[in-house]
This record gives structure tokens, C-alpha cells and sequence, in this order.
């Protein structure tokens, strides 16, 4: 069954994956930076970096379906999301960990989206296939991401993938 049946609720996703990838996601990461100088800055940076190519694939999608790239935070999402102070290495990663299965999870969904759906925001056949391959793209990282977050969180993890 898919999980999304129609073009506006995949819209606002897209949005709102968009703005975690390309704000709130690299904010968070370099809140962590701060309070986190040690060797986990290397996990840092590469989650890092695949956040920023992860909100540049979702603007290509966006600006080839004709939705508005968001330049503020879309409704349902906070202004900020990460705390980091005070925290250690394994409370941060924990946090992160979170919103990374949430994106994969996201992710998901976008993937599962009904055929339709995705014809009607993408007509050309290969758009669609493109776009179906970014996403399952998107759905591998995030979980190797969540995987990294896990490794580092221990005995403290509280979320299973």
C-alpha cells in the first residue's frame, strides 16, 4: 500500500526533508562540532557532508516538480532542533541518531509514494525513474548514517533500526 496518495502531502514532504537536510541537519552538526572536540568529528563531517549533497538532490526534485523551495522553516517543523550542550559525545549522537532514522523513515515513504503521485509531479517516464533512484539513494545513506550514530552512541542507544 503506498504511503502517499497524493501530490500535496508529497510535496510538503519534500519540503520538509529538504529544510532538515539543507538547515537544521548542518546546524545541528556544527552545534555538535562545538561541544565535541574529539575524534568523532570525523563521523561529524561526513554526515556533514552527505546532508548537504542530500538537500541538493531534494532542491533538484523540487525545482523540476515546480514546488517552492522553502527559504524558511515549512510548517510542522521547529525552528531548532539540536541542543547539544552540556552533552557528551554518546547523548549527541543518540540525538542525531534520531533524526536520521526519521529521514530515512521519510525517505520511505517518499519511495512508496502511489505511481500516480509521482507521474503527475514528474511526467517524463525518466524523471520518475531518476527520482525513484535518488530516493533509494537517500533511504541507503540514511541508514548508514543512523549505523554511524549507533556505533558511537554504545551501550546508551535507546532506538533500534
Amino acid at each position: 500500500m503506498p504511503a502517499i496518495k497524493d501530490k500535496i502531502t508529497l510535496e510538503k514532504l519534500l519540503q520538509r526533508m529538504y529544510w532538515i537536510e539543507a538547515e537544521m541537519e548542518q546546524l545541528g552538526t556544527w552545534e555538535a562540532r562545538i561541544e565535541m572536540m574529539d575524534d568523532n568529528i570525523a563521523a561529524l563531517e561526513m554526515l556533514s557532508h552527505d546532508s548537504d549533497r542530500h538537500g541538493d538532490i531534494l532542491k533538484k526534485w523540487l525545482t523540476k516538480g515546480g514546488i517552492t523551495v522553502p527559504e524558511t522553516a515549512p510548517s510542522g517543523l521547529p525552528k531548532h532542533i539540536f541542543d547539544f550542550e552540556g552533552m557528551s559525545s554518546n547523548e549527541m549522537f543518540e540525538k542525531i541518531m534520531k533524526y536520521e532514522i526519521l529521514a530515512k523513515n521519510a525517505y520511505t515513504d517518499v519511495k512508496n509514494t502511489n505511481q500516480d503521485v509521482i507521474k503527475e509531479l514528474f511526467p517524463d517516464e525518466d524523471d520518475q525513474i531518476k527520482f525513484l533512484q535518488d530516493m533509494g539513494q537517500l533511504i541507503k545513506d540514511e541508514e548508514k548514517h543512523a549505523n554511524i550514530c549507533k556505533d558511537r552512541v554504545g551501550g546508551f542507544a535507546k532506538i533500534m533500526l
